[in-house]
């Protein structure tokens, strides 16, 4: 074999190492994107009761850590509240089950509007008015008892209510059944100023049902059309990027086997042989990361979870992660599978194939 074959071979099986190599990380980012912004995954995670349940317990952790520090807050009675406190608190505000069944109608509506008319969202009611009768009329007046009991025991002659019109305990009275006999009563008879009082500004503003189109404009200012028509650019733009992405790969693939065959072979069986190996290695890579994701979102262990995060909160996360991987590695087995069958058949056919006798 001459010096210049031998030289164009070497530069064939490093072009080789590096197709694949970068074929199935190209695969794996690819199907992790599509998956990631699919329909079908974003509903299943929409509609994950755990996943609101961690949030419950991450959003208790993180009032209970934040308004204390908060120079807006820190005054207010709330501020005391530990996060189990306020876990009991936000779980009859807002069951898990309500918010997820309100996030599952607030997503699909917001894909109708994207395409529909404007009256769509407003169809779309945030249960502000539910969450507020949720407080005041909870059989347990389970928000009454944490605040109260999570405030300084009362003075000599210190009432737990400031003034007449005030409704949230300041301090906690020594006759705790008294106090709450009468408090509970006027918590259900004044109920827009109970929810008033007791929330940050943010809140408190919203005492009554709104609709999500009111909320949108509300927040962000701008008009119904430019706030679709950024939709509806973000979504063309990820579809264009979907598409070049496939021609990318399919034209690099193409290329590469083509330089790879210039490069070693001499005759057909050889070009079958140096496309199909190469194809044949690359399904089996694609093949194994797609079983080192699945097997690894199930087997990861504890300690590579985020620490700044509640328990039932990397348990969600945990789940959402598990269900990812299932469905990204439905493409990667049929994509891997593919390619380990076509180069398969292209490097078997490679030995059927006679080679040319040599020129005498």
């Amino acid at each position: 074999m001459s010096t210049p074959r031998v030289v164009a071979r070497i530069f064939a099986v490093l072009l080789i190492a590096l197709f694949v190599t970068v074929l199935p990380l190209l695969l794996l980012a690819y199907n992790a994107a599509t998956v990631a912004l699919s329909p079908g995954f974003l509903d299943r995670v929409v509609s994950d009761t755990r996943l609101y349940e961690g949030a419950l317990t991450e959003a208790a952790d993180s009032l209970a850590r934040e308004l204390p520090t908060e120079a807006d807050t820190r005054g207010l009675a709330i501020a005391r509240l530990d996060a189990q406190s306020w876990e009991r608190i936000l779980t009859v505000v807002a069951p898990p089950g309500s918010v997820r069944d309100w996030v599952s109608e607030a997503v699909q509506e917001f894909r109708h509007w994207r395409w529909g008319d404007d009256s769509v969202l407003d169809d779309v009611v945030i249960p502000y008015g539910k969450m507020r009768n949720n407080l005041v009329n909870d059989p347990a007046q389970t928000a009454l008892h944490a605040v109260t009991e999570a405030q300084p025991p009362c003075a000599d002659g210190e009432e737990p209510l400031a003034g007449t019109d005030d409704l949230i305990p300041r301090c906690r009275p020594a006759d705790l059944e008294t106090f709450y006999a009468g408090v509970s009563a006027r918590w259900q008879a004044e109920s827009a100023a109970v929810w008033q009082q007791l929330w940050p500004e943010e809140v408190s503003r919203y005492a009554d049902d709104i609709t999500l189109g009111e909320l949108i404009r509300s927040q962000d200012g701008r008009s119904w059309s430019d706030i679709r028509t950024a939709w509806r650019l973000a979504g063309w733009s990820i579809s264009l990027a979907r598409w070049l992405a496939i021609l990318v790969i399919a034209g690099g693939v193409v290329v590469t086997l083509a330089i790879i065959a210039a490069l070693a072979a001499r005759n057909g069986a050889e070009v079958l042989r140096w496309v199909g190996g190469p194809l044949l290695l690359a399904g089996l890579f694609t093949l194994g990361w797609g079983l080192v994701m699945l097997v690894g979102s199930w087997t990861v262990p504890a300690w590579s979870d985020p620490a700044d995060i509640t328990q039932a909160m990397r348990e969600a996360l945990r789940d959402v992660a598990q269900l990812f991987t299932q469905r990204a590695f439905v493409p990667m087995a049929w994509q891997g599978g593919l390619m380990t069958l076509v180069g398969l058949l292209v490097w078997g056919l490679s030995f059927l194939i006679r080679r040319p006798r040599p020129q005498e």
